[in-house]
């Protein structure tokens, strides 16, 4: 899937079998059950280098832009989380406003 897609500035497709793993544990260890992302299927698909900001693709083909904390949230507005209907829609965002 990197190869076919043009991330744009400073994202890069996820690829590492370590990231695969690591980016979505972490989410579900951070989301409360009031997050809109609580208790859905994601798939790391893209990371933005130099931020914790990851991309996730969910079962519905939307993608959620997610920025992580790397903490236990109680506050359902964390982590920081932006869904787009789909990735197109996420890639005609310029990369600098994402």
């Amino acid at each position: 899937m990197g190869d076919a897609v043009d991330w744009g500035g400073q994202w890069y497709a996820a690829e590492h079998l370590e990231d695969l793993v690591v980016f979505p544990r972490e989410l579900a260890r951070e989301l409360c059950p009031q997050h809109v992302l609580y208790g859905r299927k994601v798939v790391l698909i893209a990371r933005h280098d130099g931020t914790d900001d990851v991309l996730f693709r969910l079962e519905d083909g939307s993608v959620a832009q997610v920025h992580l904390t790397w903490h236990r949230e109680t506050d359902p507005r964390w982590p920081g989380t932006v869904i787009y209907p789909s990735l197109a829609a996420w890639l005609a965002v310029p990369a600098q406003d994402r």
